[in-house]
């Protein structure tokens, strides 16, 4: 069976790594670019990252940096610097060669060759995605299906109703939205509170033989998760009792298998303009100000097939060494 290609666009915080994890461990993808944003680390820290991550998942995919800065907002703070706090403590020093192009013209140049059958996957501040838009106006109509890790349907992340990365540059998100892609796969927090990993599978982590190159990340996320137990504020906000809440994981199992996803077909909005709800994602499910959804939004799925998924991947890689 022929892969799918695929373009990465990422800010390759902690999250992300599960998520690279899975894309690779399915085997189902044959990634064209990683290009990083500026989100959870800047773009460059981003880069190193991913380049990290490259190596350990196998792929061989060019790294290029993109946008560290929002189309039109600039927020102080809204990167969070622990994000990436366990890939930088197992990396050590990463060096990223340089691109001769940017993102957008990746993209662009990727779509143009795929005749069609590129798709997107972000998991970031849609910057870049939206500056393709706007240097390339007929991008969408190269691009098969675009998946974002984005938004909330109820409670936020950043404020009490922004998930991070709509928020940390709203103007791009809408700009996505509006561009006419084929396909827009939305994968928002509330989806992602349904398909976390319990307790049980985190522990799973430290059995994991040695010869797996994922064990020492994932034993490092197990232990922080241990670690944030002892936090009453994370447990009253994040309202768990020990799951493991993994929003980009859950984007790359609706990217990797979509017939098992239920989803609303729904218009979506973002606000822009007011201080207390910017960055806030409206979501018309009655239908109020439009017959025509311009997203298919991840409503449910059964737990039980996530965690397999997840963990299948991850033992795709138990006698894989690190190159």
């Amino acid at each position: 069976m022929a892969k799918r290609p695929i373009i990465i666009d990422t800010d390759a915080g902690n999250g992300f790594a599960h998520a690279a994890m899975l894309i690779s461990g399915c085997g189902l993808f044959d990634v064209k670019g990683i290009c990083t944003v500026s989100g959870s680390v800047s773009a460059v820290q981003a880069a190193s990252c991913c380049a990290w991550l490259e190596k350990l998942t196998g792929l061989e995919a060019p790294v290029v940096t993109g946008s560290d800065k929002a189309l039109i907002v600039r927020r102080d703070g809204s990167c969070r610097s622990d994000s990436g706090g366990i890939m930088e403590k197992l990396m050590g020093p990463v060096q990223v060669p340089a691109s001769a192009e940017h993102p957008w013209d990746l993209i662009y140049r990727t779509a143009v060759e795929s005749e069609g059958e590129l798709e997107l996957f972000c998991t970031g501040p849609l910057t870049n995605i939206a500056t393709a838009v706007l240097r390339h106006r007929d991008l969408p109509q190269y691009i098969k299906r675009v998946t974002i890790a984005a938004g909330s349907s109820r409670v936020g992340d950043s404020t009490v109703y922004a998930e991070f990365n709509v928020y940390s540059d709203p103007h791009a998100f809408k700009c996505v939205l509006d561009a006419g892609f084929r396909r827009v796969d939305l994968v928002d927090l509330e989806f992602a509170r349904t398909v976390c990993l319990d307790a049980q599978t985190s522990v799973r982590f430290h059995d994991l033989p040695d010869s797996n190159p994922w064990k020492p990340f994932l034993e490092e996320a197990d232990r922080e998760r241990v670690k944030k137990l002892g936090d009453p504020a994370y447990i009253k906000r994040e309202g768990n009792s020990g799951e493991l809440r993994l929003h980009d994981a859950a984007a790359a199992f609706v990217l990797a298998i979509p017939a098992a996803v239920t989803s609303s077909d729904v218009y979506t909005m973002v606000e822009l303009r007011s201080e207390m709800n910017s960055g806030r994602t409206l979501f018309d499910f009655r239908k109020r100000f439009t017959d025509d959804p311009n997203v298919k939004l991840a409503v449910y799925t059964s737990r039980e097939m996530f965690t397999d998924f997840y963990m299948r991947c991850v033992h795709a890689f138990d006698r894989r060494a690190v190159s």
